[in-house]
């Protein structure tokens, strides 16, 4: 229960490993089993974020959770656990916080 925030990340050419973020994906998980979901995507990501596009677009939200445990370890694209910058806001506002820290320049 409660909310979870992942980077997702895709396969990376130039450097031969999942290495480039595709999108921010975040889920709160109700007491009752209900899951609302939340993305924001890279611009300029497109192509390396197809297989997270086709994986969202297919599972029910209902569903992500259970995948998203599979997912996090695939060698191709796999999703990078973190913890929500904004905990106490709502989940667009935190997702949308969570990927506009990963834009900012370091």
């Amino acid at each position: 229960m409660g909310r979870h925030v992942w980077i997702l990340l895709g396969w990376s050419p130039d450097y031969g490993a999942p290495t480039t973020p595709v999108a921010v994906l975040g889920l709160d998980i109700g007491t009752d089993g209900t899951v609302t979901r939340h993305v924001e995507w890279m611009p300029r990501q497109y192509q390396h974020g197809q297989t997270w596009r086709h994986r969202l677009a297919t599972t029910p939200a209902e569903e992500l959770p259970a995948r998203m445990q599979l997912w996090e370890n695939s060698p191709t694209c796999p999703a990078a656990r973190v913890e929500p910058l904004l905990p106490d806001r709502g989940l667009s506002e935190a997702v949308q916080f969570q990927f506009d820290d990963l834009l900012r320049p370091s």
